[in-house]
Order: structure tokens, then C-alpha cells, then sequence
């Protein structure tokens, strides 16, 4: 039985684990990639790893057992990078490594793991992903927003928005109801006739529409050359985000 290919196979399914546990995968993607890795022995038994639970399966008797693929030596000698000997006890799960040998712990469980590991032989934890506390502390230090400019397009669009909804609320209550004293004599006999009436609610609500987008459309024109003006010389606004 060629051993490599088993732990080829292992090697990918931790690589499958760190990319599931950090959202990169769903679980559907991750039973299809272990399905592409499933392996036959010498026998022609088909073998494949848990999505869950990390240990070999073997197809026999018409359905999925736990089984070892490995020998049934308790403890054998496995070679890791730069040539470093551990004896690992495959029943256990532990791995012992001799004083002599220099380690790391890991950054989840603790265990004692070879400095060249890039995976954790004991739960499989990726040493050189940092930690969610360094994360966290990056992004909070990034919460900062600086306006430069304004961009004078956007802001007319939103301004005479808002004027054409505030002029047509207004126009339409000035042309249907009796307030602001005499003002309606200031507008031709026709339209004063039509105050008081539907129709006279929606002329004058066109035209406060109007008027309303002209108005702060122009104001915003004002407002954002004048931004822009002192921020080019003396720097723009800077809000900061409390999550």
C-alpha cells in the first residue's frame, strides 16, 4: 500500500479544513473535493477521509468503516522538514517529539509541534493565519474616514432631490389651503383663481417642485466648491467609526 498517497490525501484535507473554517469553502464544496481525493489500496478497497471528523473510512460489507491505512505498529518513525524525527502514536493521536529537538506550541491546542510546521499535527490549526484578536485590533485601527472632495454631480442629484420633494409638499399645501397671508397675490389672476382646488394643488406643487430642485441644486454647487476649495489647502474632513 503506498502510504504517500495517504498522507498526500491528509495533507489536502487540512488544507480543505483551513479554507472551510475561514469561509472560503461551504461544506457542499468541501464533500465534493474529498470525494476527488478518495483512494483505493492494493486490494482495490476504496478508502476516503471524514468531512468532519478527520479519519479514514473504508467502503467494505456495502457501506463506510472507521479503519487505519496505515500499519498496525503502534508507534513508527516519520521524517518531517529540515530532517527533524518524531515518533508519532497513531492510536493516541500525540506526537512525541525528543528534547533534543527544537518546537513551537501550537496557537490553538497547545501541543508541541515541529517549527517548520505550517499545520498543526494534532488538531490541524494553520500556524501562519494571525490570530482574530490581531484581526480585530488591524481593522479597529483603520476605522477612519477621510473626505477629500466632494464630488459636485452626485451631490446636485441628492440636494434637488430634496428640493423637489420639500417644493412639492409645499406648493401643493400653498395651492390647496389658505396660508402664507396675501403671497397668492403676488402670482397672475389665473393661478389665483385656482387656489383652494385640486387643479390649483397641482400647479402649485409642479412648481414648488421645480423651484425647490433649482434652489438647493445650486446650493449644493455652492456648498461643494467651497469644501473642496479649503480642503485642497487645508486638508478634508476625518470622521472616526466606533464599532
Amino acid at each position: 500500500m503506498d502510504i504517500d498517497k495517504f498522507k498526500e490525501a491528509e495533507a489536502k484535507y487540512l488544507e480543505l479544513k483551513s479554507q472551510l473554517d475561514k469561509g472560503e469553502i461551504d461544506a457542499t464544496v468541501m464533500k465534493k473535493k474529498l470525494k476527488e481525493i478518495m483512494l483505493t489500496d492494493d486490494s482495490g478497497n476504496y478508502w476516503m477521509i471524514g468531512g468532519k471528523s478527520g479519519k479514514w473510512y473504508n467502503y467494505r460489507d456495502s457501506e463506510w468503516k472507521e479503519d487505519n491505512p496505515y500499519p498496525e505498529e503502534a508507534l513508527q518513525t516519520q521524517q518531517l522538514s529540515e530532517g527533524d524525527t518524531v515518533m508519532v502514536d497513531r492510536k493516541e493521536k500525540q506526537i512525541l517529539i525528543d528534547d533534543s529537538t527544537e518546537f513551537v506550541i501550537c496557537k490553538v491546542c497547545k501541543s508541541k509541534i515541529s517549527p517548520h510546521s505550517v499545520y498543526c499535527h494534532i488538531c490541524g490549526a494553520n500556524q501562519k493565519e494571525p490570530k482574530k484578536t490581531e484581526t480585530v485590533t488591524s481593522l479597529k485601527a483603520k476605522s477612519e474616514i477621510l473626505i477629500k472632495s466632494i464630488k459636485l454631480v452626485p451631490m446636485i442629484f441628492f440636494f434637488g432631490g430634496l428640493g423637489l420633494i420639500l417644493g412639492v409638499l409645499l406648493g401643493a399645501t400653498f395651492g390647496i389651503f389658505d396660508i402664507f397671508g396675501d403671497f397668492i397675490f403676488q402670482f397672475p389672476i389665473m393661478l389665483q383663481e385656482t387656489r383652494g382646488k385640486i387643479q390649483g394643488g397641482l400647479i402649485f406643487a409642479a412648481m414648488g417642485g421645480i423651484s425647490g430642485f433649482i434652489l438647493l441644486a445650486f446650493f449644493s454647487v455652492i456648498v461643494t466648491g467651497i469644501y473642496n476649495f479649503i480642503s485642497f489647502f487645508f486638508g478634508g474632513i476625518r470622521f472616526k467609526i466606533k464599532s
